[in-house]
């Protein structure tokens, strides 16, 4: 296996690179965990899958060798030397040396038009990690379920609910679109180099809650201006984005029981979507 330490400094030495802090990049050097992903992710020879950052290949080898096809989108052209010369002989492989940010997702994802299920199985770099999630969760396309390691703090911001300083724009994002679920720790000590945090995996399954909206993509705007200064007030937030009134924000905080000084993230999901309905829905 290329993911445990020993394959993982001597595939660097052979090919003289270093982990580069700008990409973010510590290497899983756990096989027992890089194991768990993959039987986490249920290995199937009808499904497709997509990596973001594969590194050096050490979880991507085990995706080709689990599943019909592996589409791959690594940024970093000195791994990407690394993943066509050791992986170049799975014919299951797509590499794309691309920023997975910039790239057509649509047109990539033809690749794996023949497999019966698309799956998101990757450990995201740290340091793009919301924006990867966010263009994901966003798009309409065939990816049923996603399979994330992250941060430990950045999990927790996923599944967290009302109330909590971890709960924000990511938070309400996912609960619309996934059901969610933390499946099981990651030590730092599994990685090289050592990261300063430990990571979790993460499972988001797509479905979608039906809350009545009618512009689902002004209504996600909403969301990420409503927790735009987290230390202002839901009020405020909307009046710095939005040419409101202060009356017409009032009055419909008055209409739905919300206390006018009430900071966002004590509104549930329903309640910040029965807000949005009202100020920019109501006929």
């Amino acid at each position: 296996m290329l993911g445990n330490i020993k394959n993982t400094k001597a595939l660097l030495d052979k090919y003289n690179l270093q982990p580069k802090k700008k990409f973010g990049q510590n290497f899983l050097v756990d096989e027992n965990v890089l194991r768990k992903i993959v039987d986490a992710a249920g290995p199937d020879a009808n499904t497709g899958v997509v990596e973001i950052g594969p590194g050096i290949g050490a979880l991507t080898e085990l995706l080709l060798q689990n599943f019909r096809k592996v589409l791959a989108f690594e940024i970093d052209k000195g791994l990407v030397e690394v993943l066509k010369e050791e992986l170049g002989d799975y014919q299951n492989f797509k590499l794309v040396d691309r920023d997975f940010l910039k790239v057509d997702l649509e047109e990539e994802l033809k690749f794996l038009g023949d497999c019966e299920r698309i799956i998101v199985v990757s450990n995201l770099p740290y340091y793009i990690t919301t924006q990867i999630i966010v263009r994901l969760l966003e798009a309409e396309n065939r990816i049923e379920e996603f399979y994330f390691m992250v941060q430990k703090e950045v999990g927790e911001r996923m599944v967290a609910k009302e109330g909590g300083k971890e709960y924000g724009a990511l938070s309400l994002l996912i609960r619309y679109r996934c059901e969610r679920a933390i499946l099981f720790p990651v030590s730092r000590n599994s990685f090289l180099p050592k990261p300063n945090v430990d990571s979790v995996i993460i499972k988001l399954k797509k479905r979608k809650l039906d809350l009545g909206v009618k512009d689902e993509g002004r209504f996600l705007e909403f969301l990420r201006n409503a927790f735009s200064q987290r230390r202002k007030t839901l009020a405020n937030n909307l009046l710095a984005n939005y040419k409101l009134t202060k009356e017409k924000i009032t009055d419909s905080f008055k209409e739905l029981e919300i206390p006018e000084n009430i900071r966002s993230e004590a509104l549930s999901l329903e309640r910040l979507a029965g807000l949005y309905r009202k100020i920019f829905e109501s006929t």
